[in-house]
């Protein structure tokens, strides 16, 4: 059976998306959902893709999808006719369709609702941001157990209510990564545990959310009209988990995956870990805010990439 993969991206130093971003903004947004570096591109796209060519050779096609943007990271990619015919550039028009109305958004739960709308999208695909490379060589049998997603994470039990309520009043509501599939899992009705992913390629099916949101558009279009990330967004990703979940779909621990972000770890102890990327030791790598890095570690990461997937 075929399998895809969908990466999104966008640029956010381009003008033209700076200007949408200026004139759509949100002051009711968090300061966190409007942050320049959700939106920064430092070439971390052209690893991703490679990534896939090298290490998932069983993907039929890449599917980019972006916001009236032309992947200039890719050029060098795409002058290679073969690796050319396995990627394909989706605008965030296509895949939103007869919504397109609810464009421009810059949530990127925004955008993840509306991927399994992506024309000619398999029925099963692997789905990942722009900052999040696969490491070592992987199969099938790694994402999907049959037609069916492995579900990669942990069982967590919901905090609770009275402590997490007393932490929102203190620190305030934000739109974070584990309260969205917390959101998501309560969506579908689970209230004892959820599954907490980690940053890592998602294995998603295209029909699990076409079919939950079926006979919902009015839901669809809540979920996925907002411009800016949201607490009142649920994880696209953590949604179809748990109705994968719900469907008998299997829970396992992730596999080896690296993590990076600005400042842990850095100097000495970041070039170990990079060490241990380039002897294949993650299957997946995630590196955030490479934007927000110092020179330094921002250097020693690219180089690390290029050493990797070039």
């Amino acid at each position: 059976m075929t399998i895809d993969a969908v990466i999104t991206w966008v640029d956010g130093e381009d003008p033209a998306h700076r200007a949408r971003r200026a004139a759509h903004g949100d002051a009711a947004a968090h300061p966190d959902a409007a942050a320049a570096t959700r939106f920064a591109s430092s070439g971390e796209l052209r690893f991703a893709v490679l990534s896939l060519l090298r290490f998932c050779p069983f993907v039929r096609r890449i599917h980019v999808v972006t916001d009236s943007q032309h992947p200039v990271p890719l050029d060098p990619v795409l002058a290679d006719p073969a690796r050319a015919a396995r990627i394909r550039v989706v605008d965030h028009a296509e895949a939103f369709g007869a919504h397109a109305d609810l464009l421009p958004v810059f949530s990127s739960r925004s955008i993840e609702t509306m991927i399994h709308r992506i024309p000619d999208l398999a029925e099963r695909f692997l789905y990942l941001n722009d900052d999040i490379f696969v490491g070592r060589p992987m199969s099938e049998a790694d994402y999907f157990d049959g037609d069916r997603p492995v579900l990669r994470g942990h069982l967590r039990r919901f905090p609770n209510p009275w402590l997490a309520r007393l932490k929102r009043v203190v620190r305030g509501e934000r739109p974070g990564y584990a309260a969205a599939q917390r959101a998501a899992a309560r969506r579908v009705g689970r209230r004892d545990t959820y599954l907490l992913a980690e940053h890592q390629p998602h294995p998603m099916r295209r029909s699990t959310l076409a079919e939950f949101f079926a006979d919902d558009a009015q839901g669809l279009r809540a979920q996925a009209g907002h411009r800016f990330r949201s607490v009142a967004q649920v994880s696209p990703m953590g949604l179809a988990s748990h109705l994968e979940l719900a469907a008998g779909a299997r829970v396992t621990p992730p596999l080896d995956i690296g993590y990076v972000r600005p400042g842990r770890p850095a100097g000495a102890a970041l070039d170990a870990v990079l060490a241990r990327f380039l002897d294949g030791a993650y299957a997946s790598f995630c590196v955030q805010s490479l934007d927000a890095m110092s020179d330094r570690d921002r250097s020693a990461i690219l180089a690390a990439l290029e050493a990797r997937y070039v």
